[in-house]
C-alpha cells in the first residue's frame, strides 16, 4: 500500500540523516533528538565541549546511533535492543519510542510497536512534527493489523491534526485516500460476510460427518485344496 511505502521511505531518510550525529535528551544537558513529520528528515546535533575539539556523545545519543546503524543494516533485533537502551537512559524523549516502534514493525512485532507508539504519544508534549509522525504510523499500523474501524479513526485524527497545525508538513491527501480505501474494505467485508459464513458452516458439517466405510468388493478367498 502507498502508505506503507511512504512510511518506510521517510523513516529510512530520517535515519540516514540522523545517523551523523546525536544530541543529549531533554533534562540531560542538551537538546532532544529531533524527528520531523512524514516526508522530512530529522537532524540531530552532537554535544561538543566548548573548550575542546573533541565531540562527546551522551549514553542516550550513543544508544540511538547504535539503533540507527543496526536498523540500516536490517538487524532489527539489534535495533530494538539499542533503542530500548536509549529509553533506559531517558524515557521522556518520544523520539526513542518512535524509533523503537519502527524497528518492531520491521521485525514483525506489531503488538509491541503499538505499545511503543502509544508511549511516544504520551510523551510527545508540544513537539508537533513528531506528534504528526506518530499519528501517521499509528494509522498505518491499524491498517496492517486489519483493525478497520480503528484505522479509519486514526487516519481521521491524523488529518484533523494536520488541519489544526498548518506548520506541520504531512500527508493530508494520503489520509483522505486511506479513509476511502478502508471504507471500501469494510463494505466488501460486509457484503461477503454471508458467503464466508456459508463456507464455514459447510466445512463444519463436512468435519462432523464420519468417513464412509470401505465398500470396495474384495477378491474371493482361494479355494481350499482337498
Amino acid at each position: 500500500m502507498r502508505s506503507h511505502f511512504l512510511l518506510g521511505s521517510t523513516f529510512a531518510a530520517t535515519l540516514a540523516v540522523a545517523a551523523f550525529g546525536f544530541a543529549d535528551p531533554p533534562g540531560k544537558g542538551g537538546a532532544s533528538v529531533g524527528v520531523a513529520a512524514p516526508g522530512a528528515s530529522a537532524t540531530v546535533a552532537a554535544r561538543g565541549d566548548a573548550k575542546s575539539s573533541t565531540t562527546v556523545a551522551s549514553p542516550y545519543a550513543a544508544a540511538i546511533a547504535k539503533g540507527h546503524g543496526a536498523y540500516m543494516a536490517r538487524d532489527y533485533t539489534g535495533a530494538m535492543q539499542a533503542y530500548k537502551e536509549a529509553i533506559v537512559q531517558d524515557g521522556s524523549d518520544p523520539a526513542s519510542y518512535y524509533f523503537l516502534g519502527e524497528a518492531q514493525i520491521a521485525g514483525g512485532s506489531m503488538v509491541e510497536a503499538e505499545a511503543s507508539f502509544a508511549a511516544g504519544l504520551r510523551n510527545v508534549g508540544t513537539k508537533d512534527d513528531l506528534h504528526g509522525k506518530l499519528l501517521f504510523v499509528v494509522a498505518d499500523l491499524r491498517e496492517r493489523q486489519g483493525k478497520w474501524p480503528e484505522a479509519k479513526k486514526a487516519w481521521e485524527e491524523y488529518a484533523q491534526f494536520l488541519s489544526t497545525h498548518p506548520s506541520v508538513k504531512g500527508y493530508a491527501a494520503t489520509a483522505t485516500e486511506r479513509v476511502k480505501i478502508v471504507d471500501a474494505r469494510v463494505d466488501l467485508d460486509t457484503k461477503y460476510a454471508p458467503v464466508r459464513q456459508r463456507i464455514e458452516d459447510r466445512v463444519k458439517e463436512n468435519a462432523a460427518v464420519p468417513p464412509a466405510a470401505d465398500e470396495t468388493p474384495r477378491p474371493p478367498a482361494p479355494a481350499k485344496k482337498k
